[in-house]
């Protein structure tokens, strides 16, 4: 029973920093938070030491530095995509299906948004490999269209980035969502409409 109550105890404390994540107030003001998003940091970290072999624990700190990263570039940021590569891949490894498409989409975002060699591990190809898979996972995705989306804009394929943005708008619409999202869908409609001039 000790076990059980162990198990339960540590499934709450994962739950408990995603939600508070995905709700933070880091996505409602003008300007990140950096002090904030610093604290949800070593909280993953401290949640992954505790939980190693948890795959839920593992995606959501990836998730947490991989937006780091993409805020804050530099010296700092690399070393935490690193982390959040390493990351997503050990709970990918653990669960194929860890939130769904969530981890595939933000790991090919990872791979997509980090500079390659020597720098770092960045690749186009593999990050579309991962976006495609995410796709898969999961074709009404709001996170999977919006990054294979965002990627395509980046190449300036404006037809399919299109598709997929105006596809997670949609989906969104249709679907209550959190902060994260909406600060994400804000980035997508930005993009549609430099499309559109």
């Amino acid at each position: 029973m000790a076990q059980s109550l162990s198990v339960w105890a540590h499934d709450e404390a994962v739950s408990a920093l995603y939600e508070n994540w995905q709700n933070s107030t880091v996505f409602n003001s003008q300007e990140l938070d950096k002090g904030l998003l610093q604290q949800f940091v070593k909280d993953a970290q401290i949640l992954t030491k505790q939980n190693p072999n948890d795959p839920r624990a593992s995606a959501i700190s990836g998730l947490i530095k991989a937006f780091y990263a993409s805020q804050f570039p530099g010296i700092e940021g690399l070393k935490l995509a690193k982390q959040a590569r390493d990351e997503l891949q050990h709970a990918l490894r653990l669960d194929p299906l860890v939130f769904a498409e969530l981890t595939y989409a933000e790991l090919g975002h990872l791979y997509h948004n980090t500079p390659g060699w020597p720098f770092s591990f960045g690749s186009q190809p593999m990050a579309e490999k991962l976006l495609e898979k995410a796709l898969e996972v999961d074709p009404q995705g709001i996170m999977s269209n919006l990054r294979i989306g965002e990627y395509w804009f980046d190449h300036k394929a404006y037809p399919q980035a299109q598709k997929y943005l105006q596809t997670a708008i949609n989906i969104a619409d249709q679907n209550p969502h959190i902060s994260w999202i909406d600060f994400e869908l804000l980035r997508a409609k930005q993009m549609l409409a430099k499309i559109h001039k």
